[in-house]
């Protein structure tokens, strides 16, 4: 069966912003929808594109979901002391919902790791190698595009071309997100704790993941393999 595409709609920091400050708040999930459908109106104008983001975002921040509640609720928990973090723990809350998100992420994070600049047509072909040559990812990668473009974690380096923002990540807190979101994504059984600080899909967040850290944080689960303590997926 073909891996379902969902993401079909690009988001704005400030929408994303929005749907966590309105959980934050308290408020239920039908106050949430009706506060989304005025707020994100202003901006679209069509109902079926209003109704798409807003469900994209409620699946991000408000639906309940067993797999990722648990970093959900620890993203949130320090979303109002990481103001320079929270661009990466939308990011955490991507990677999680949507795997055309890792995918992509993932291509092209290994691609600038070896050179500035990635391209469309590159990313679009590699996508159809993975997903097959459907529509419904042709829409969605530009989405995607777009989104990371909102999110400032790339810029055009000319028509068709992009480069890589880099943003640090010190918060400690966001850094166990981050960690977690890692494990949760299962791209890997184990790894080592170098391996942690350059995962493909994090690709715009510069941040040291130490053993010390590892040690200190008391919430991962360690093994050895090798001779060498590697972190347990």
């Amino acid at each position: 069966m073909a891996k379902a595409v969902g993401l079909s709609r690009s988001l704005k920091i400030e929408w994303l912003d929005k749907t966590v400050h309105l959980v934050l708040e308290g408020k239920s999930e039908s106050d949430i929808k009706d506060d989304l459908n005025e707020y994100l109106s202003y901006e679209i104008a069509s109902p079926t594109n209003l109704r798409k983001t807003r469900e994209l975002l409620m699946n991000l921040w408000v639906y309940s979901d067993e797999s990722t509640d648990q970093i959900r609720r620890e993203a949130l928990a320090i979303f109002r002391s990481c103001a320079n973090e929270r661009t990466a723990l939308h990011w955490c809350m991507l990677l999680l919902q949507y795997p055309v998100f890792v995918d992509v992420c993932g291509l092209i994070g290994k691609l600038t790791n070896i050179q500035e600049t990635f391209s469309t047509s590159w990313l679009k072909e590699r996508l159809f190698d993975e997903w097959g040559e459907r529509t419904t990812l042709l829409h969605s990668s530009d989405k995607i595009l777009q989104t990371l473009k909102y999110m400032n974690a790339i810029e055009n380096q000319s028509v068709g071309t992009y480069r890589i923002l880099r943003h640090p990540v010190t918060n400690d807190d966001a850094k166990k997100v981050i960690v977690k979101t890692i494990l949760s994504m299962k791209q890997k059984a184990y790894y080592e704790v170098a391996d942690l600080s350059s995962v493909p899909q994090l690709f715009p967040f510069s941040f040291d993941i130490t053993h010390e850290f590892i040690y200190n944080a008391g919430c991962f689960e360690l093994g050895n393999f090798g001779g060498k303590t590697v972190i347990v997926s």
